[in-house]
């Protein structure tokens, strides 16, 4: 390691440095706004509205942690898990007839009482109680069936239905799409590119719709400074089936909160403590209330930051501080958000497409560390099939029972960790000896 995390590299390595966090950071975040607003409807200056937003409390959540939280040159970002989330309610609520607005002041307050069990968990030192609970069956299974019930969003957009309200698959924007994922691919087998796999993928895309005049002018910018509101999808909506599906969400994030904190430790060589991990708890609760009170997706501790320090051997948090600083001034520079909510929706489709292979990934990671004997089979194969099912079943299928329940059981990745929980702690539960030690 050239530099600790408390070294001070001269100039030239900080002012690179700091340039090379800011990229990676954007890069990881970018890609979510453009996403939310073709999914919800927003409009081109609705949608770069909503990248200021994410910009500004992406930095703000960042600082906290590095400054009070788990003090690690790590950057918070928008959960893959919550993006999902915020994809499959779109989809669910939209098929009942619900505003895409109203799903996202709903999931506003979801997100304001997964932020306030985070800082209640963080504060009482049970993290890592609750934590057991959530088996690699029941993680497996949760990834699993996030990456099966975002795979039609994803290979939906990738062939251009939805782009310029095309609602046929456009083979120009697909073969387009099949370059993006290759070139992304391709970058990421060069050690030095890696890193920016996606960034370079994005910026080669939009380039190239660019000169084939598929991309949209950025929309001009009103006014030169605006400071993020509060509320952006309106006053909070209580939901009870947005509310349970946000609360199971802010439980199976622990695991990549605790994850998080591994592997950047490892990377700093500095291993985390019980203290870091319980400031890293409340710190991740802040930041979820931060998000649901401006609106954002959720957001929390990245891994990603350990590629980056291995890759510069620069551990100092101060070009981290700084390019924090700087996410939050272009968070309130409405002309650069614009300019990136201008990315054509394919293409971030396409970038992310590779990286988003990883939430299965992790799911089938999950299942691979443990016995597949009769008992796991039947676990995970309940709670994959009912979950997977009921995603085929037309929604209006629900439309005769309460609104709680045809919410609740609508839901395929509700449904099925719920089922895997059911299973793994009740049906089959493994009684445990004196010394903690499973036993037949």
């Amino acid at each position: 390691m050239k530099y600790g995390l408390y070294d001070k590299p001269p100039l030239g390595v900080t002012v690179l440095s700091t340039l090379q966090w800011l990229i990676v950071t954007l890069s990881s975040s970018i890609v979510v706004p453009i996403v939310i607003g073709d999914v919800y409807g927003l409009t081109a200056g609705e949608t770069g509205e909503f990248m200021q937003q994410t910009i500004f409390y992406i930095g703000v959540a960042s600082l906290l942690q590095v400054w009070l939280g788990h003090r690690y040159p790590m950057m918070d970002g928008p959960a893959g898990l919550w993006w999902g989330i915020f994809l499959i309610m779109a989809n669910i609520g939209g098929s009942m007839g619900l505003e895409p607005r109203i799903i996202g002041q709903s999931m506003q307050g979801g997100l304001i009482v997964a932020g306030a069990l985070f800082v209640v968990l963080g504060m009482t030192g049970i993290i890592s109680r609750i934590q057991q609970w959530f088996t690699p069956i029941v993680t497996g299974t949760y990834m699993t069936l996030l990456a099966v019930s975002l795979c039609s969003t994803f290979v939906k957009g990738m062939l251009g239905i939805g782009f310029h309200q095309s609602e046929l698959v456009r083979p120009e924007i697909a073969m387009a799409s099949v370059v993006i994922i290759a070139l992304v691919i391709l970058f990421m087998q060069i050690p030095r590119l890696a890193s920016f796999a996606v960034l370079l993928g994005m910026v080669i895309g939009w380039g190239a719709y660019a000169l084939l005049g598929w991309a949209d002018q950025p929309k001009p910018a009103q006014e030169l400074v605006v400071w993020p509101k509060v509320f952006f999808w309106g006053p909070v909506h209580w939901d009870a089936g947005i509310l349970v599906t946000c609360v199971l969400t802010g439980f199976v994030l622990l695991t990549n909160l605790i994850t998080s904190l591994v592997v950047v430790g490892r990377a700093v060589n500095q291993v985390a403590d019980s203290k870091q991990y319980n400031r890293g708890g409340v710190y991740t609760g802040v930041s979820h209330l931060l998000a649901g009170f401006s609106g954002v997706v959720g957001m929390i501790p990245l891994s990603l930051a350990a590629a980056v320090i291995q890759a510069t051997k620069l551990a100092s948090k101060l070009p981290f501080i700084l390019a924090m600083v700087l996410m939050m001034g272009i968070g309130i520079f409405p002309t650069v958000s614009q300019v990136l909510a201008a990315m054509p929706t394919p293409v971030a489709y396409a970038a992310m497409f590779v990286a988003y292979t990883q939430l299965l990934g992790f799911g089938l990671k999950d299942f691979a560390r443990i016995q597949l004997d009769e008992r796991a089979i039947t676990v995970i194969g309940s709670s994959l099939l009912v979950g997977i099912g009921i995603m085929f079943v037309p929604p209006g299928a629900w439309q005769s029972l309460h609104p709680l329940l045809s919410f609740l059981l609508g839901n395929g990745l509700l449904l099925g960790v719920l089922v895997a929980l059911f299973m793994e702690h009740v049906v089959f539960r493994v009684k445990k000896d004196q010394e903690g030690q499973q036993v037949s």
